[in-house]
C-alpha cells in the first residue's frame, strides 16, 4: 500500500456527471488502523439528540462492526456521526455486501443513501484505476448527496 491512494467516485443523473477524486493519506489512518482503541482516538460529531421514530430506531440491535467491514470505512462511518445501522441498512447492506442487488423503500432520512453507499465503498478496490461503481439517481441534488457521502465515508 503506497503513502497516498485515489479513489474515483463518478456519480451522474441524466444531464450532469460529476466526477471526484478522493485521496486517502494512510500515514495519519494508519497508526489508527494499527491500534487496538482506534475508536477512542476519532473525532466524532455531537450526539444527535432530536427524537427519532421507529421508521429509524426499530433495530435488530447490529453493529456497523457486524459486517466485517474495513477499519477505514468503520472511521468514516463513526466519524459521520452514525452510531448504529438503522433498519433499512441492517436488511439491505449484507446483501449488497456479497454482490447481489437490493431494491429498498423507506422513507427520508431512515439511511438510504448509507444503505448503498456503505457497501460501494468497501468494494472499491483503491489500487484498480478503473470505474469500479455507478450510483445513478433521479436529481442532481441526490447526486451531490450521494457524492459526498461517498466522500465522508472514505476519510
Amino acid at each position: 500500500m503506497t503513502n497516498s491512494e485515489e479513489l474515483t467516485v463518478t456519480t451522474t443523473t441524466s444531464t450532469t456527471i460529476i466526477d471526484t477524486n478522493i485521496s486517502i493519506s494512510n500515514t495519519n489512518t494508519k497508526s489508527l488502523l494499527d491500534d487496538s482503541n482506534w475508536k477512542d482516538k476519532l473525532k466524532l460529531p455531537p450526539k444527535d439528540n432530536r427524537p427519532k421514530t421507529t421508521d429509524v430506531t426499530a433495530t435488530k440491535g447490529h453493529n456497523f462492526e457486524d459486517y466485517c467491514l474495513k477499519r477505514e470505512l468503520l472511521m468514516g462511518i463513526y466519524e459521520k456521526g452514525w452510531e448504529k445501522p438503522s433498519p433499512v441498512q441492517e436488511q439491505s447492506i449484507p446483501i449488497a455486501l456479497t454482490g447481489r442487488d437490493v431494491l429498498a423503500r423507506a422513507k427520508n432520512g431512515t439511511g438510504k443513501t448509507g444503505a448503498y453507499t456503505i457497501p460501494i465503498v468497501e468494494r472499491i478496490d483503491p489500487n484498480k484505476n478503473a470505474i469500479q461503481a455507478i450510483i445513478l439517481v433521479p436529481t442532481r441534488e441526490l447526486a451531490l448527496q450521494a457524492s459526498a457521502i461517498c466522500m465522508e465515508l472514505s476519510i
